[in-house]
């Protein structure tokens, strides 16, 4: 299981009193991921610019951590550091959603359900 960061731009436009993001770009290192924000903040009022770690191949990721903003973005809140939260990340049609997943707990039921 290797553990890969991904570098990510993201464009924001205000609608309906929200920032709604666009779409996600992927980059191979920050560099290209500020320099590709960059870029995008000149057709959009607002552009983060982050990271995520995590394992792709259980599509299992961790807080994405904020590099830069160009103009207006959501916040994200940051964890404690000693604290490790895992995500499940599900792209559709709607947007994408980010649910909060607990590895060891669904690793103890996969345990519970081999043993019976």
């Amino acid at each position: 299981m290797a553990r890969k960061t991904i570098y990510c731009a993201q464009a924001f436009w205000p609608r309906r009193g929200r920032l709604k993001g666009g779409e996600v770009h992927q980059f191979l290192n920050r560099e290209r991921a500020v320099e590709g924000g960059r870029a995008l903040a000149t057709g959009a009022p607002g552009v983060a610019v982050f990271s995520v770690d995590g394992y792709p191949d259980i599509d299992l990721w961790e807080e994405p951590r904020m590099l830069e903003t160009f103009g207006e973005v959501p916040g994200i809140d940051p964890a404690p550091p000693d604290e490790i939260q895992y995500f499940k990340i599900d792209c559709s049609a709607d947007g994408d959603t980010w649910t909060q997943v607990d590895p060891l707990a669904e690793r103890e039921e996969e345990a519970g359900e081999e043993a019976a």
